[in-house]
């Protein structure tokens, strides 16, 4: 057994009656294993498994099997707060080894706002955090066991646990075919337009800036492979990497945007606001560059988005710190303005007080936020549920990280439903954001290789 040197730890651990789960920390460098084997072999977990990868790699965990969840129908950030303190406290935590530098974290999140949900968002909550049985934190080599004391074993669980990760070190990873993909038709195209037009008809010194979204419909002969769906996410680089199952339905996302995250008193923020699409040729690229870093429009949309996200922060914050002029962000398939905003948080500053405050930026709602919220709610056609949403993981103390679900779609069995959304402003050409929309759905069309133009179809007036 690899788990020797943990022996001696679990022999010491006494039990508090007081506790109802015990969590046991546990180094994993001794095993080679890493996502799809962990996602193969615990394939019968489907359904209550995420992947929580961050742009920078600060985070790379995966949760499998939701032991217990905190959730709320209404965002109300102090009763959350009490639910996490809640759960922290009926966990009893023992490191099985020396140096250990993980934290046991919960992952999940919100939906964009609390509009009626249809069908498709049935299985997500308004707020929801999960605590896994299994929590793998790859960047470290490091594990988490949580057992309900009620049903644990002492006796033999290191055993069982070199068991099973000799077990995903040796998992027989088969190629996974690719979806077919059956049709691929724009949802509401002519009347996203129209909105478009009506939005910049509507906007004036008050209302500045709204943000629309709209779907496209990928329909499959067979049910998606969740496998194949890891896989091709593992080959997507410089982005965050959100993989989210729920009952039926799986959530994906590859954002470039992080919302903000928090390291002792140090929050870390972006304003991302302002894109143009990346093609292959350098030369063309470097004109592209270009026109985004001078272009009135994008500069302007920017701004707003920093100028909020500063305002949004300056209550709980000591201090901020940023740039005047934007820097450029480099995807693969995109190019946006950025501004890294660092801010010291007061003392008694609450993440999920932040998290209320913070979104949706600009950036993803638009401004001044309550207005352009409010209409994106009342006008937009479908309902966003986690696109544009915040998720990540959050520990016992403030420490978290929450990235925003952009470049995103929602499995279902034989469906994918992919959003895309741009900032709408005085000046908006309906044709021109239509087609940065379309640049918008790339990442996610080719996660699921289904790029190719001559499956391409509308629909009018069909509610998906």
């Amino acid at each position: 057994m690899k788990l020797q040197s943990s022996r001696t730890f679990i022999e010491s651990i006494s039990l508090d009656s007081d506790r109802q789960y015990l969590t046991l920390h546990i180094p994993m460098d001794e095993y080679n294993i890493d996502e799809e084997k962990i996602f193969t072999y615990f394939n019968e977990s489907k359904g209550s498994r995420y992947w929580f990868k961050s742009k920078d790699n600060a985070y790379n965990v995966i949760g499998i099997h939701y032991i217990e969840s905190i959730w709320r129908d209404k965002f109300q950030p102090d009763a959350v707060a009490e639910s996490k303190r809640v759960l922290f406290e009926k966990i009893q935590q023992e490191k099985l080894g020396e140096d250990l530098k993980s934290k046991l974290s919960l992952f999940g999140g919100t939906l964009f706002d609390d509009k009626d949900t249809t069908d498709e968002w049935n299985d997500f909550k308004m707020v929801e955090f999960h605590l896994p049985e299994w929590q793998f934190d790859l960047n470290n080599r490091e594990l988490f066991l949580t057992r309900d004391k009620s049903e644990l074993n002492m006796d033999g669980l290191l055993d069982e646990v070199d068991e099973v990760l000799t077990a995903i070190e040796n998992a027989e990873i088969s190629e996974k075919e690719k979806p077919v993909v059956k049709s691929k038709r724009d949802i509401f195209p002519n009347e996203w337009k129209l909105l478009v037009e009506e939005a910049v008809n509507n906007l004036n010194d008050e209302f500045k800036k709204v943000v629309l979204a709209r779907q496209k419909l990928i329909t499959f002969e067979s049910k998606a492979k969740r496998l194949y769906l890891i896989r091709r996410l593992k080959d997507e680089a410089d982005t965050y990497t959100i993989y989210f199952e729920k009952g039926k339905s799986t959530f994906v996302s590859k954002t470039p945007e992080k919302l903000f995250s928090i390291s002792g008193e140090e929050l870390t923020t972006n304003a991302i606001a302002g894109s143009i699409q990346r093609v292959e040729d350098n030369q063309e690229n470097t004109v592209q560059k270009d026109f985004l870093l001078n272009d009135d429009k994008n500069l302007f949309e920017h701004r707003v988005v920093r100028e909020s996200i500063v305002s949004d922060l300056a209550p709980f914050s000591e201090g901020l710190n940023y740039k005047k002029n934007p820097l450029l962000m480099e995807n693969k398939y995109i190019y946006h303005l950025f501004t890294p905003i660092q801010a010291m948080l007061k003392k008694d500053a609450d993440e999920f007080k932040i998290l209320k405050q913070i979104h949706p930026t600009p950036a993803v709602g638009g401004l001044p936020k309550n207005l352009a919220k409010d209409y994106i709610k009342e006008h937009e056609y479908g309902t966003r549920g986690l696109y544009a949403a915040p998720l990540g993981v959050i520990h016992e103390d403030k420490d978290c990280e929450f990235a925003v679900g952009l470049r995103s779609m929602l499995i279902s069995a034989r469906s994918a439903t992919l959003f895309a959304g741009c900032g709408i402003v005085k000046g908006s050409d309906p044709e021109a954001e239509f087609l940065e929309t379309e640049v918008k759905f790339t990442p996610m069309l080719n996660v699921l290789e289904a790029t190719t133009n001559e499956l391409h179809g509308s629909t009018n007036g069909t509610n998906v």
